[in-house]
Order: structure tokens, then C-alpha cells, then sequence
């Protein structure tokens, strides 16, 4: 396993965790040595309702934070990208709000909570650099939670492929590249609250449309982002601004 991986140019972590300060950047490759891990796809970190004693930090692959109701049915809450800390407990216990699962083969970091919360009380570029983290999950959420409130299966899904590959390629949105979105149809769907079969519909409706091509495990090609950002009711530019944080 790699020393450093968060240290190479142009790794998620470096853009997002380089708080230009040489303490700060030391303290935090300390914490980061005594924890990474690598776990195998669906691995289970955190059962929600368990002790939440650790914060995730992946370096390569994707986790999901999801809840599942009696039935059995899953709602996915959110996806953590690589360079995004996620901390599943709640405001008032240390109880996990959510599962937290690898989505496939993961990297990461698996930071006891009391040591993150040291860390983030003695660097106050590490806190302030959590805090816009905070403050773009909570603006993509709201997001997200107006379309499933208020919006058609379409928006819905449009939304959710503009989001995901702005985090997935934060240099922005660009018709006729690829973004790799690590996840099928039926994962789409626990995400936009909608069957795979109605996922698989609705995409392939755009496709036919010349809006998109898709493969596999989603491989996405917007090939009219202008037709893809009505129907996901946005405009590119300010969505990155609201939900992709600026590095330190």
C-alpha cells in the first residue's frame, strides 16, 4: 500500500485536505497512516443504531450511506467520494444515523471520531475545510430532496447523473466525456427513490433522445448538457459553486 497516497498531485485528498500549513498537513498524514484499510466490495462499516466510533475517509472508490425501513427497502442518503470525510453519528448520541457500506473496492481511512475531533480542535484550517465539506453536503442534499419532493422521474434522474459526475469530476460538467459513475441502475434507483425498472425507462428515454449515452456500470456521456440541465432544472456552473467546496 502506498505511504502517501493522499500526497500525489492531483489525488481527490490532496485537492481537497492541503491545508497549506506544514503542521496541519503532518498531524493530518499521521491520523491517515494509523487508519487506512482496503475493503472489499458491500463490506459493512457502520450499522445505523450501533456506536458510531470511527469517521470514513476514502482514497479510492465510493461509499454509501443508506437507511433501510422495516420492509426491508432502501433509501441511499448519500454517496462519499474520495477526499469527502463522513462522520455517521448523529447531533445528540454517538449512534450512527446510517449504514455506511463500500460500494465496490474501497480505500480508506478509518479514523476513530475522538481523534478526527482533536484534530479539528487544534487546525483550524482542517476545520474550516470540514466545514465547507458540511456545507456542500447540506446544499446538495437540499437539492436533491426538492426533486424527489416535487419532480418528475426524469428531473429526478438528471439531476442525480449532473451531481454525481460534478463530484465525480469537479472540473465540471462537459458534453462528450465520459464519467464513470461506480454503480448500477438498481443504485441509481435507492438513490432517486425510484424502481431500476423505472431507472432503466427513463434512461433509456434519453438516450433515444440524443441527451446521453450510458454503459454498464454507469458510464455515462451527456452529449446535450444544455438539454440535460433544463430537464435536471439547474445551471451547471451554480451547482458546482453550491456543492463542490473550494480547495484549502
Amino acid at each position: 500500500m502506498e505511504h502517501a497516497p493522499w500526497a500525489k498531485k492531483g489525488h481527490p485528498v490532496a485537492a481537497h485536505w492541503n491545508m497549506g500549513c506544514a503542521h496541519a498537513n503532518a498531524a493530518f498524514a499521521g491520523l491517515i497512516r494509523l487508519s487506512l484499510r482496503e475493503m472489499r466490495a458491500r463490506s459493512l462499516l457502520q450499522l445505523a443504531g450501533d456506536r458510531a466510533h470511527h469517521v470514513f475517509l476514502p482514497f479510492a472508490g465510493w461509499l454509501v450511506a443508506a437507511k433501510v425501513d422495516p420492509d426491508g427497502a432502501r433509501q441511499i442518503v448519500d454517496f462519499v467520494l474520495p477526499g469527502e470525510v463522513f462522520d455517521p453519528a448523529t447531533a445528540s448520541t454517538a449512534l450512527a444515523a446510517a449504514d455506511v457500506a463500500a460500494l465496490g473496492d474501497v480505500r480508506l481511512a478509518v479514523i476513530p471520531r475522538d481523534a478526527w475531533h482533536r484534530y479539528l480542535a487544534t487546525h483550524h484550517a482542517a476545520w474550516a475545510l470540514f466545514t465547507r465539506q458540511s456545507a456542500a453536503g447540506y446544499a446538495r442534499m437540499a437539492e436533491r430532496m426538492l426533486r424527489l419532493g416535487k419532480s418528475s422521474a426524469q428531473t429526478r434522474i438528471a439531476y442525480a447523473i449532473c451531481e454525481l459526475c460534478l463530484r465525480a469530476d469537479p472540473f465540471g460538467l462537459v458534453a462528450d466525456r465520459a464519467f464513470h459513475l461506480p454503480m448500477t441502475q438498481q443504485v441509481l434507483g435507492e438513490y432517486v427513490g425510484l424502481s431500476s425498472v423505472h431507472v432503466n425507462r427513463t434512461i433509456r428515454a434519453m438516450a433515444r433522445a440524443g441527451v446521453l449515452d450510458y454503459r454498464g456500470q454507469l458510464e455515462v456521456i451527456i452529449h446535450d448538457l444544455a438539454a440535460l440541465a433544463a430537464t435536471a432544472q439547474i445551471d451547471p456552473a451554480e451547482l458546482k459553486a453550491a456543492i463542490i467546496p473550494p480547495p484549502g
